[in-house]
């Protein structure tokens, strides 16, 4: 499997920064507790040994299974050595003799050998991810899957949700149009509002040879007087902040226009009357035995 884009950064916000790691981290407590558990439901665990997560972060949902289930052994990858020490550092905290990180990219063949893993995991990695890299990136994950593993992949088609917050949907404009300047959409036209990626979800497993393909919709309330809605709004506050430098080199508005907008959305999301919604899924499918 060949670099796509090789030249290129493929990453919308910088996987370094100290903020995205935050982000990520009150990302993984949300979508956690909105999945109902670390696993699809209808898996068999007891033939689950070796897992492996993708784009790993600073490692919230590897170490959540790691601890959860000591008889497994998890392995997490990702590109950002920031987030990697940190999962390392966590993970020796905890005495999590069960896990591993690795350096390694997910555009570009794994590095492991065939057939090393029992399940693999991967969450909201629309943002790195090129068109052409996911049939790429799904073909080595069945190469490295072992018969009758599973491949898992949740993800969403809009990074801001539908609400009534005019400035956020317009940010989530900015996103959709740079992500067809940049290759990201499976969407055509730049005027589209989303990446029309979870309808070709299960159409990539397919065609990669997964079987018993499965797909589960979530839908996160984070309006104004829910559970969900400070620690939504604050990640979407953080998420928008990072992609700030983003919509510029696409050329989505000025660095003016980009605060004036920010500064509305902030605004926006703290009123009583705001209603938002976010909607994700996972697709899931078993290599062939």
């Amino acid at each position: 499997m060949a670099n796509i884009h090789p030249s290129e950064n493929s990453y919308a916000v910088d996987p370094e920064s100290a903020m995205e790691m935050a982000r990520l981290m009150d990302l993984d407590i949300i979508v956690n507790k909105q999945m109902g558990g670390l696993f699809p439901p209808d898996i068999d665990l007891g033939k689950v040994h070796d897992v492996l997560d993708i784009a790993c972060g600073p490692g919230g949902w590897a170490m959540e299974v790691a601890f959860e289930h000591p008889d497994k052994h998890v392995v997490g990858i990702d590109i950002s050595r920031a987030m990697l020490e940190y999962a390392t550092a966590q993970a020796n905290m905890q005495d999590l003799q069960n896990i591993e990180f690795f350096f390694m990219d997910a555009t570009a063949s794994l590095e492991f050998p065939a057939a090393s893993f029992d399940l693999i995991n991967a969450r909201f990695i629309v943002g790195f991810m090129w068109k052409e890299a996911w049939p790429e990136l799904i073909k080595e994950c069945m190469r490295i899957l072992r018969p009758g593993g599973i491949i898992r992949i949740t993800d969403t088609d809009r990074v801001f949700s539908p609400s009534n917050s005019a400035a956020l949907e317009k940010f989530n404009i900015f996103v959709s149009k740079a992500f067809v300047r940049t290759g990201r959409s499976f969407c055509k036209e730049e005027n589209a509002n989303h990446f029309g990626l979870t309808p070709m979800l299960g159409a990539l497993l397919a065609a990669a040879g997964c079987e018993n393909i499965r797909k589960i919709p979530y839908m996160l309330n984070y309006s104004a007087g829910k559970p969900a809605h400070f620690a939504q709004t604050h990640n979407w506050e953080m998420g928008l902040a990072l992609l700030v430098p983003f919509f510029r080199r696409t050329s989505m508005a000025s660095q003016e226009e980009l605060e004036e907008l920010y500064q509305q959305v902030l605004v926006e999301m703290r009123r009583d009357d705001f209603r938002g919604i976010w909607y994700f899924m996972s697709a899931y499918g078993a290599k062939p035995m």
